[in-house]
């Protein structure tokens, strides 16, 4: 082997390495979403109401909107999904992932005034508000986490769920005031794969949703970690170089 081959597999590696991290996430364009992902009823009721659209190329819904959107594609614990979401009513909306069905999956839920009780046969009303993460598992709701801390209206939030195989983090942060609201650690591995999503319970007008991210990478070696392994492949390719007797 020519001492310049191992060479030349170590620049490959070190210049395409920052293509290769970016390649991983990848972001969902809202025709994406309303083309392929599938618009369902909502995980806190069951009802439907209103559509989900696209205007000024952001996603939103119609009517006083009740629904549901999952992704096309199932993730494994190692993922992290995110979107950013502009509160427009006083009622609820959040994300869903771990997602088997309407009756299985992970959730969180955010309202001002009408909200999701989250424990048994969630039901909706008046007065029910603040943030929830919902596990339901056989149509049978358990809340794992919930605050008091409610949204404002007419501000942007960027809404995140990192899975892990230990379980999952959920972040959420004013986009509006740069401020971080939430940032919750759950242990819990029931559903370690499933599509992930968003859902809205009577948002008149719908929130406008838009950015929509999903990163199912795994690992990826460190720049440290290739630069030494191509040195390595670098020293045995002049090693062996080296050995070669020289012609008489």
């Amino acid at each position: 082997m020519s001492a310049l081959k191992p060479m030349k597999m170590m620049l490959a590696c070190i210049v395409l390495l920052p293509f290769c991290q970016a390649a991983l996430a990848t972001p969902i364009s809202t025709s994406d979403v309303i083309t392929n992902w599938t618009s369902d009823v909502s995980p806190i009721d069951g009802q439907d109401v209103g559509n989900w659209t696209i205007s000024s190329g952001n996603i939103v819904g119609t009517s006083n909107h009740v629904g549901s959107l999952t992704s096309d594609v199932s993730v494994n614990s190692d993922f992290s999904f995110s979107v950013n979401s502009l509160a427009r009513d006083n009622d609820t909306f959040g994300l869903v992932w771990g997602f088997q069905d309407l009756a299985n999956h992970y959730r969180f839920s955010w309202a001002q005034d009408y909200g999701e009780t989250g424990v048994g046969s969630s039901q909706g009303g008046h007065g029910v508000d603040g943030f929830k993460i919902i596990k339901e598992v056989g149509g049978i709701s358990n809340v794992l986490f919930s605050s008091n801390t409610e949204y404002v209206q007419n501000q942007t939030y960027d809404l995140r769920v990192d899975g892990t195989v230990a379980g999952f983090t959920v972040q959420v942060e004013n986009l509006s005031t740069s401020t971080l609201i939430f940032n919750e650690s759950i242990a819990d591995t029931t559903f370690a794969s499933g599509s992930v999503g968003i859902h809205e319970f009577y948002q008149g007008g719908s929130n406008i949703w838009s950015n929509f991210d999903l990163d199912t990478s795994t690992s990826v070696p460190e720049p440290s970690m290739v630069a030494i392994f191509a040195s390595g492949m670098l020293l045995i390719g002049i090693r062996r170089r080296m050995s070669k007797p020289v012609p008489s």
